[in-house]
């Protein structure tokens, strides 16, 4: 019997403050702005759970793992059978290509945004459409059409990266409507949701009672366990369980300590809600000194900016490497001239802004190019 949330995180100190990072940022020889990490990494609860458990990692993981599903039961007020753990959001999204995708009937996508649902797509064999964005929002009506017309499945992501936009409840509607006419699923990647902020419409509360909407979440981001590889799934049962089935081949997926981590990350809410805060007061400082620079920057909802550069976004990433700050070029992700940003602590913005002065003169002159 699985034990209870609080029983499973005994060892966690609860509300333990974010760290005071500066004096180690500024001797860090590489900025990480490419990834979406999480600046003050887990909570110190989570690092004594990971110590405790070092001694066990020549026993396999608990498949199921009965402790974080019941963590997660709790967390979301969600009934278990809706949910589905996987090595990461990454390995959710190739399961439910296998499983729910068509090999007639494409599967829709928006343009311009996360490459793992056209990359596990591409490696189930399964066909898909791209719809491309409109400016910096995602083509709900196109999507919806799709799903209208017998679409098995459509990926959106909310909060959308790497625009940073928001779906609001008005086009999660359209859409959630579309899915139940069309009998598909509507997949609504959720993995930058603890960022969000108060403008944030979440499609949890339909994930957990409908069965057309199927919500994406990850313990990648706000609770800093990227390393560990733990995301999961919210769906209808007949949904997760097509899910397990295509995992038939990985009896063993989330590997222990993850399982363990994720159970301490959740019980340290406070910790969580207290980097995040950090981080958005850092983006929207990081965010106003851009648009200062005379650079476009839209309003964003994750952990990260967006930065309009034109033509010149490839060699402004490059010249940003050389001066030890990592950041992401779109261009991969089907949205050419725009550098991704992630955000750090507050002295990893600092140095990332005398940077990208640096870059900016170098690809002659500080203003992008019109366009």
């Amino acid at each position: 019997m699985a034990r209870s949330v609080q029983e499973a995180s005994v060892a966690v100190p609860r509300g333990t403050p974010v760290p005071d990072r500066s004096a180690a940022d500024e001797g860090d020889a590489m900025l990480r702005l490419h990834a979406g990490e999480n600046p003050y990494g887990a909570s110190p609860g989570v690092l004594s759970v990971l110590a405790a458990e070092l001694g066990s990692v020549h026993h396999y993981p608990d498949r199921p793992d009965a402790d974080l599903l019941a963590a997660l039961v709790q967390h979301h007020d969600v009934a278990p059978e809706r949910i589905a753990l996987g090595n990461g959001i990454d390995e959710v999204i190739l399961l439910l290509a296998l499983a729910l995708a068509d090999e007639g009937q494409p599967t829709v996508i928006t343009g311009g945004t996360f490459l793992s649902y056209a990359e596990s797509l591409r490696a189930a064999r399964r066909p898909f459409v791209a719809c491309p964005l409109d400016g910096y929002r995602q083509p709900v009506d196109e999507v919806a059409g799709h799903l209208r017309r017998g679409a098995p499945l459509a990926f959106v992501c909310n909060p959308h990266n790497p625009t940073g936009g928001l779906l609001d409840l008005t086009e999660l509607s359209v859409l959630q409507d579309a899915a139940a006419e069309g009998g598909g699923v509507l997949v609504v990647d959720e993995a930058y949701a603890e960022y969000a902020g108060q403008g944030f419409t979440s499609a949890m509360s339909l994930a957990a009672e409908g069965s057309g909407v199927a919500v994406l979440r990850t313990f990648s981001k706000a609770y800093g366990l990227a390393g560990l590889r733990i995301g999961y799934l919210i769906a209808d049962p007949t949904v997760t369980a097509a899910v397990e089935r295509a995992r038939g081949a990985l009896p063993y997926s989330v590997n222990r300590l993850a399982q363990h981590a994720a159970v301490a990350a959740l019980a340290d809410q406070r910790y969580m809600r207290e980097a995040v805060a950090a981080v958005a007061e850092t983006r929207e400082r990081f965010r106003a000194e851009l648009l200062a620079m005379g650079l476009d920057s839209p309003p964003s909802h994750g952990n990260f900016v967006l930065v309009r550069l034109g033509p010149r976004a490839p060699r402004t990433a490059a010249h940003l490497r050389a001066l030890g700050c990592l950041v992401r070029d779109t261009a991969d992700m089907g949205l050419p001239g725009h550098l991704r940003i992630s955000i750090g602590t507050p002295a990893q913005m600092r140095r990332a802004l005398a940077a990208l002065g640096k870059a900016m003169a170098a690809t002659d002159g500080l203003r992008p190019e019109a366009g």
